[in-house]
């Protein structure tokens, strides 16, 4: 046979196993439905699993990103241009704002209104001069404050060592959980979804058993039941990103109204988190679901 030949009858075979497996989901119509609606159900769920993950793991990170370093300076320091020079050139930090002592003393007052007098008079100001330093995304923060502890001139820096470590440690432990979660949940789905196309072949079995006897190849009759796997969890991962994506809109916009200062992750990050995740996930476990429900029927 000619290669060309070849390719023809594979494609014409292709053609005859999606054919088949559109002509067996239509047959099976009820029996279709069910499946689908329990792929979609089940994929709904590793979905709503995601996003809170994602959106928890995406809190942390950004209330670690939002702390700041104060660098308060010796009582006899007045080179301020060379300190904030050496500030800046130190890798990780994003931005220096000189803050002086009677700024210091203002928003002291803010603070402690009436009270601010047990601590300090208008003569008498004991508070340094001092820097506040931005860092960069998922900058290094212990590291960058040893560094700048170094700088000539700096007496004391504070970032709030207890709060980052407990931020660092609360960010792992989500990540970790929410990581074990997705996958006891993905082993779930890869369950529910194997026993219900089970029930789909199991209403065929004698279709297969007619096949086998009349000289059909394993592979020959897997085919149109693995592309109906895959339909199905296609269908499946479609209809549940539809109707998540729809309701993250809906609950981020009113998140948003009611509490804008709740970081979430973006709505179209989200979305391509989805599309991957249940996509890959909806066909690739009604492909492999199909497989193994297929398998038990052969042995003829």
């Amino acid at each position: 046979m000619r290669p060309k030949e070849c390719t023809q009858l594979k494609v014409r075979t292709f053609g005859y196993f999606i054919k088949e497996a559109g002509n067996g989901l239509m047959r099976n119509g009820l029996m279709a439905l069910a499946a689908l609606g329990t792929i979609t159900i089940s994929l709904l769920v590793l979905g709503c699993f995601y996003i809170l993950v994602t959106n928890f793991s995406y809190i942390g990170r950004s209330a670690r990103d939002v702390i700041e370093i104060k660098v308060f300076l010796a009582k006899d320091q007045t080179n301020y241009p060379q300190i904030y020079n050496k500030l800046m050139a130190v890798p990780g930090v994003a931005k220096v704002r000189f803050v002086s002592k009677e700024e210091g003393a203002r928003m002291l007052e803010k603070v402690l209104g009436n009270k601010k007098d047990l601590f300090f008079s208008e003569d008498d100001n004991p508070l340094p001069d001092s820097f506040v330093v931005k860092l960069q995304d998922r900058a290094d923060v212990e590291k960058i404050a040893e560094q700048i502890t170094e700088i000539p001139g700096v007496d004391e820096v504070y970032y709030g060592k207890t709060f980052v470590d407990a931020m660092m440690i609360l960010v792992h432990v989500i990540l970790a959980v929410g990581i074990g979660l997705i996958i006891l949940m993905i082993l779930a789905v890869l369950y529910i979804v194997v026993n219900t196309i089970q029930l789909t072949v199991f209403a065929r079995r004698k279709e297969i058993e007619i096949m086998k006897l009349v000289g059909a190849t394993d592979w020959f009759i897997r085919w149109p039941f693995i592309l109906e796997g895959i339909m199905l969890g296609l269908g499946g991962a479609i209809i549940a990103v539809l109707l998540l994506s729809k309701t993250y809109h809906f609950l981020y916009g009113e998140i948003r109204k009611v509490a804008a200062f709740i970081p979430l992750v973006a709505e179209a990050r989200v979305n391509n988190g989805l599309i991957l995740l249940l996509v890959v996930v909806g066909v690739l476990f009604g492909m492999v679901g199909s497989f193994l429900s297929v398998k038990r029927y052969l042995k003829v």
